[in-house]
């Protein structure tokens, strides 16, 4: 069994208040694997393994700020941060991690909000355009068409199954993530709404058991993140008790 989670953290910087609230957070869900969007790698577990996919030219560089990364217990290997060059840069990152379940291709992505280079970045597109570009260029990657344990993660932007999300940009969805099962779909125990950050996997993994969640909001009140988060345990599809 691997326990695997995803959480967008709204820039959450160690060192600030709603940093230092956030990271013990992650370190305490004791995650295996975890892809964390709008992150700083200091927020991740400090014993550990990370990559991220670079610098997200589409918008002002900020010092240390990463669209997405991913963090294991154990080391990285076959690392690729592009994808193709049709993605935009700084929001795909793949690589493999060995796991209890045997080894895992782990791919990392913050696909673009409906008014990506709309309201700030670039300035030039319109409503969803960014977004279906992405979604295009993800359908032609191995990655998706993978049969072996490989888990997509990250902010998709998009709630399953389709609320106000455009008819056409959820079918692209569907499409990009064939062949994978969303393990986050509906609404999760615990979980305020149904979520935007997902995590998807390969018909050979199964989840065991409900999902944890982070939220947005601590005990007290306090702001961690404006997204929820959630960690699963997976495990090779041999394994009975599996949420479909």
């Amino acid at each position: 069994m691997v326990r695997i989670g995803t959480w967008n953290t709204e820039w959450a910087k160690p060192g600030t208040a709603r940093g230092d609230r956030v990271k013990p957070l992650l370190a305490d869900s004791d995650c295996d694997i975890l892809c964390v969007t709008e992150g700083y790698k200091d927020i991740l577990p400090s014993r550990g393994y990370a990559i991220d996919g670079g610098i997200n030219t589409d918008y002002p560089v900020v010092e240390g700020r990463r669209k997405v990364l991913l963090w294991s217990k154990q080391p990285w290997s076959n690392v690729d941060a592009i994808g193709s060059d049709e993605l935009p840069s700084g929001r795909f990152v793949a690589g493999t991690t060995q796991s209890s379940a045997g080894p895992l291709t782990v791919v990392g992505v913050c696909i673009p909000w409906h008014m990506a280079n709309v309201i700030g970045g670039r300035n030039d597109s319109k409503p969803w355009q960014e977004h279906a570009k992405w979604l295009e260029a993800f359908r032609e990657l191995r990655y998706r068409r993978s049969a072996e344990r490989t888990v997509v993660l990250g902010d998709f932007n998009q709630r399953i199954p389709r609320s106000w999300t455009p008819k056409r940009i959820y079918k692209l969805l569907l499409r990009a993530f064939d062949g994978l099962r969303f393990a986050t779909k509906g609404e999760l125990n615990g979980a305020p709404h149904a979520a935007i950050d997902h995590i998807a996997h390969t018909r050979d993994m199964v989840t065991i058991g409900d999902f944890g969640i982070w939220p947005t909001r601590n005990d007290d009140d306090k702001p961690l993140s404006d997204h929820f988060g959630m960690w699963g345990n997976f495990d090779r599809s041999s394994t009975t008790s599996a949420r479909t």
